[in-house]
């Protein structure tokens, strides 16, 4: 179950609140969360909010600060950061995206992210970088490029097309799975 409501006081300020209440295996973990949203400046927008966690004999509590800035119609920056705490331990984290987009936003479809994150339990430090790009290819196609590397040494890159010409994608996105699948079967059917 979730219930949530919001207030506007004032210019350019709205406090949200919600419950939600979910099973977690055998027990019921019950999370009340509420963020103020203050848009002080035209092209800025902070958010501060909390959250509590019931979970069992457990309770969890976190913050987080969230600050957007606009320049133009094309750049915009998101910096966050938080924290979260129960039984005496506490992890902090935080993140900076920054994304520029077309300059006939939002007629044109590109745009480009980079985003970094970072994430302190018990003093190891978890370290991550995201790059995402996306433009179009032809009048009825977008391509999404993505890749994402960590300090751990692990890392994912994926391309993806979308396109409102259902058939020809289809076809050309079975050519690799039919590829995929007779190497697998001709492999494992000539042993060496």
């Amino acid at each position: 179950m979730e219930c949530a409501g919001n207030l506007k006081h004032g210019e350019g300020k709205t406090t949200l609140a919600g419950l939600d209440i979910q099973t977690v295996g055998k027990e019921l973990a019950c999370t009340l969360r509420t963020e103020t949203i203050f848009s002080n400046f035209k092209h800025n927008k902070t958010t501060a909010g909390l959250a509590i966690t019931l979970l069992g004999n457990a309770i969890a509590g976190g913050i987080k600060l969230e600050d957007r800035l606009t320049i133009g119609k094309r750049f915009k920056l998101v910096l966050n950061g938080g924290a979260i705490t129960g039984h005496g331990d506490a992890t902090y984290g935080g993140s900076l995206e920054a994304t520029l987009r077309d300059k006939d936003h939002p007629i044109g479809r590109s745009l480009s992210t980079l985003g970094l994150s970072v994430m302190d339990w018990h003093g190891d430090l978890a370290i991550g970088c995201n790059l995402q790009s996306q433009f179009a290819v032809g009048r009825n196609s977008t391509m999404i490029a993505r890749a994402n590397l960590n300090n751990r040494g692990s890392g994912q890159v994926s391309i993806r097309i979308s396109s409102s010409e259902q058939l020809q994608m289809v076809l050309i996105g079975i050519i690799p799975i039919f590829r995929t699948l007779g190497n697998r079967f001709f492999a494992s059917s000539n042993p060496m």
